[in-house]
């Protein structure tokens, strides 16, 4: 699992890591401290980071509605509306998201990829991109740029489908949350701060 967090830099003297529920990993560190100290400082806290986050997420995921009881002719989010889905149990049900989810992701991702690739002035793509089942993260871009995202993260609004494509999709030029990670995010998603912040709080709308 890679750690993902946002710096606040300032006149400190000591290094600092809060993990939050809602905002995740902040590094309060000196203003002038390099980018390779601190992530040698989080390497040093991963156990601990881990844990907390994974608490964190456990908590969040277990409120989703696709916990809860298949109730026939019930509704169920997709893409930020309540929908009837055409089918009967719950196997059939994860099925179909994760069919929907699927096709929802390739085909943002590819979007987005074309989008970012001109503003890096080259072919910025994922090596591939796959869906699946995750207790404690909506997605991931890994070191060899495969990006794999929760396929529950489909009953979200499509705004914050879009922040976490692009969020996964700006991983591949930057493997950490430094400001300029952001700043590139913030080229394709000049809102990413509230869709950030609706993804955390798992608000689907």
């Amino acid at each position: 699992m890679e750690i993902q967090y946002d710096i606040i830099k300032s006149f400190r003297r000591t290094l600092s890591i809060q993990v939050h529920p809602s905002k995740g990993v902040i590094v309060r560190a000196p203003r002038f401290m390099s980018e390779r100290r601190i992530e040698e400082f989080l390497k040093e806290k991963e156990i601990w980071i881990k844990k907390h986050l994974k608490k964190f997420e456990e908590t969040k995921l277990q409120k989703k509605s696709l916990k809860q009881k298949f109730e026939p002719g019930g509704l169920y989010p997709f893409l930020g509306e309540n929908i009837q889905l055409p089918v009967d149990d719950m196997k059939k049900i994860e099925k179909w998201y994760k069919n929907k989810a699927l096709k929802v992701f390739v085909e943002r991702t590819a979007i987005y990829s074309a989008m970012l690739s001109e503003i890096q002035g080259e072919k910025t793509f994922p090596k591939e991109v796959k869906i699946r089942s995750y207790k404690s993260r909506w997605g991931t871009c890994a070191r060899d740029n495969v990006i794999t995202y929760n396929w529950k993260a489909a009953e979200f609004s499509m705004p914050i489908v879009d922040y976490l494509v692009i969020h996964e999709l700006c991983h591949i030029v930057h493997k950490n949350h430094s400001r300029k990670f952001y700043d590139l995010v913030s080229k394709l998603d000049p809102n990413y701060k509230v869709h950030r912040k609706k993804l955390r709080s798992n608000v689907s709308l």
